[in-house]
């Protein structure tokens, strides 16, 4: 079966107007490393929404939920696949079983259908290897564009 993944070099936040933004996200709150913390620059109030949402709701809750926030030119999804970061965060077949359940609930979410645009999430802090999130994106027949920094 085809991959239904498209590779591009290039700027994440250089994704058309009207598309998703995809990232990895822990449960507690924090866009303080890797690509987080460009988002967090970029969209300072969904980055507020993210923070609220945490508090409101818990670890337990949200890990392999997606928070998807509407935005003027990009929307941005907040796949939770981590409870914690750094030392504290899952280990990667934990990340892994969260991801598969996060972008399910991405997808279920995407009911006007628009374009996925995502960094090679999880294999920045969370240290998860790429291939192992690509081929769950594989296994699930998500169609999405993976930027790759130039």
């Amino acid at each position: 079966m085809p991959s239904k993944l498209t590779h591009v070099k290039g700027d994440l936040f250089s994704a058309p107007p009207g598309s998703i933004l995809v990232h990895a996200c822990n449960t507690v709150g924090s866009w303080g490393g890797g690509i987080a913390v460009a988002f967090k620059d970029r969209y300072p109030s969904h980055f507020e929404v993210y923070k609220a949402h945490c508090e409101d709701h818990g670890p337990e809750t949200l890990i392999g939920t997606c928070l998807l926030l509407p935005g003027e030119v990009h929307d941005v999804a907040c796949l939770f696949t981590s409870r914690a970061y750094g030392k504290r965060k899952d280990k990667p077949e934990q990340i892994l079983a969260a991801t598969k359940m996060a972008v399910l609930d991405l997808v279920r979410q995407n009911t006007g259908d628009k374009g996925l645009h995502a960094c090679r999430f999880n294999s920045g802090k969370f240290g998860v290897p790429w291939e192992e999130t690509e081929q769950i994106l594989q296994e699930l027949e998500v169609t999405m564009t993976v930027y790759n920094p130039e």
